[in-house]
């Protein structure tokens, strides 16, 4: 059986090992929710680090570059480099800045902006005039361009036989170095090279076609188109008519056309026949136009026209080689036809 004073000392180890037991309940807790609310901090304080970082970096300022006399091209691509846009505001005309070219920005060069920031600029349509440009000595296809470039147009221009190289510009108006409205025409002067040389045409008549063709060629000059025509009395072959005619002025480079014989007279008059074709011509109340075609190896001709009383008969003579075909027209309408062996 335990003394008063022991029982005194278990009751006393009891309490303190109690409380000892709620000391260590409420000290877990108490840890758990320190070490949160580090975690929580430091979560907070790494997040809140990198939207500063970003935020800073979405502001960072930069300046402007000047691209005041630059095309588009180089002008966007300049902004481009420090991170600007570039917005066209408008247009206009100017005598010192050229078409496409930057006339003038805002916000102006050196100014500090945020990156993203839309640059301004005005864009120059070029000048209301334009300087004419010089255009003696060079090609007509060189001045063409030229003209183009400047923003003028070809005008008339005239030929003239010159010394200079043909198709070289020779004068122009207006003068070079001119100010003139932008669509000006500029006329022109230009030269047609040496003169030719001139012959009298020589009469061609009575030779025979190669004799022709070889004088027209020591002269430089061309045979032209050569027709065929019959002349019962003149050998086959022999030039019966010309143009231009004997004794008119033909240039070197031009040409002269020739009518040439096309049968030999004898073997014509051999093969030579006649007829007589008689033709009645219909019934009416008026006159009728009658016109009479005849069709042989000499080709086609006419060998009566005019105008017959109605009901009254056409007597037409006529001769033909081999075989010939008669055509009778009233009134433009055909309305008999004959052929002769």
């Amino acid at each position: 059986m335990l003394a008063s004073g022991d029982c005194n000392i278990i009751d006393a180890v009891q309490k303190s090992r109690e409380q000892s037991e709620r000391r260590s309940l409420l000290e877990v807790p108490a840890v758990k929710v320190m070490a949160g609310t580090l975690v929580f901090l430091a979560s907070a304080g790494f997040f809140g680090f990198v939207a500063l970082n970003v935020a800073i970096k979405h502001g960072e300022k930069v300046t402007v570059p000047n691209v005041v006399n630059m095309d588009v091209v180089e002008a966007l691509d300049a902004l481009s480099k420090y991170g600007l846009e570039m917005r066209k505001t408008g247009a206009r005309n100017s005598s010192s800045i050229p078409e496409d070219y930057v006339v003038s920005q805002e916000p102006r060069s050196g100014s500090v902006v945020k990156e993203g920031t839309a640059v301004s600029v005005v864009i120059s349509m070029g000048s209301k005039t334009a300087e004419v440009p010089n255009l003696v000595g060079k090609s007509l296809r060189e001045a063409r361009v030229d003209l183009t470039t400047a923003g003028l147009r070809v005008g008339r221009f005239s030929r003239i036989y010159n010394a200079s190289e043909r198709e070289t510009v020779l004068a122009q108006s207006p003068p070079s170095k001119q100010q003139v409205p932008r669509e000006t025409p500029v006329s022109m002067l230009v030269s047609l090279g040496h003169r030719p040389r001139e012959y009298k045409t020589p009469n061609f008549v009575g030779l025979s076609l190669e004799k022709a063709s070889a004088l027209l060629k020591s002269m430089n000059v061309s045979l032209g188109k050569i027709q065929r025509k019959t002349d019962h009395s003149r050998p086959q072959g022999v030039i019966l008519e010309q143009s231009p005619a004997p004794g008119s002025f033909i240039a070197e480079g031009s040409s002269v056309s020739l009518v040439a014989n096309a049968l030999s007279g004898q073997r014509y008059r051999m093969e030579r026949k006649f007829g007589v074709f008689l033709y009645k011509v219909p019934y009416g109340f008026r006159p009728k136009a009658v016109r009479v075609d005849l069709s042989d190896t000499d080709g086609k001709r006419t060998i009566h026209e005019g105008v017959s009383e109605a009901g009254s008969s056409v007597a037409v003579g006529f001769a033909y080689s081999g075989n010939c075909t008669v055509k009778v027209y009233v009134d433009g309408v055909l309305e008999a036809e004959r052929i002769f062996r």
